[in-house]
């Protein structure tokens, strides 16, 4: 069985339709998993070394670094809150080391306009998520050994040429479960 390890995700838009799929996801957060905690571990990813993870046995690895200090929703308060250029520095370090774990084929995510960009590396592909699902958020993909992620659908039918209908809140920060699924659908025979 093919093994993945998602980083950053508790929701399980992205562990559940890989787990559906056939393959074997482990998913690590600081928090709890919100649907799956027998596949998840709660733990600072900072210390994923302690883990001693045999990443020869992994095929993907699949990230979502907080945005709290890359965000350009919140890039403003690097000037007046301090301590905050530090953290970002500090959460940049991480991304970075994250981003070396040898498994071949890897997809990192930060909301679209991410301090990355700049700092780290420009993203692979930008997605919308109105091209899969119902609500319009762009996001950046930072991706290593896997193709762009092709649209699936466009809510333009429903929702007219400029969709208007917004998520707010705990559900718009999290990736839809059919960006999972486009996932697994195109890019599980690479894998």
């Amino acid at each position: 069985m093919k093994k993945i390890l998602v980083l950053f995700e508790r929701s399980g838009a992205v562990s559940i339709p890989f787990r559906e799929a056939g393959f074997d996801v482990t998913t690590i957060d600081i928090e709890p998993h919100l649907k799956d905690n027998e596949h998840h571990i709660q733990m600072d990813i900072r210390n994923i070394d302690k883990l001693n993870l045999n990443y020869s046995e992994y095929c993907l690895l699949i990230a979502f670094p907080p945005c709290t200090y890359f965000s350009k929703a919140g890039l403003h308060y690097l000037r007046t809150q301090p301590g905050r250029k530090e953290k970002q520095l500090r959460d940049l370090e991480m991304v970075s080391i994250l981003w070396e774990i040898p498994i071949k084929h890897k997809c990192f995510e930060n909301p679209a306009g991410s301090a990355l960009n700049k700092l780290w590396r420009p993203h692979s592909c930008r997605i919308d998520y109105c091209q899969f699902a119902d609500f319009k958020k762009l996001t950046d993909l930072w991706l290593e050994n896997l193709p762009p992620l092709l649209p699936e659908q466009m809510n333009l039918k429903k929702y007219g040429s400029f969709i208007t209908n917004m998520r707010y809140g705990f559900n718009r920060s999290h990736t839809p479960i059919e960006v999972g699924y486009a996932m697994v659908k195109q890019w599980s025979d690479l894998l």
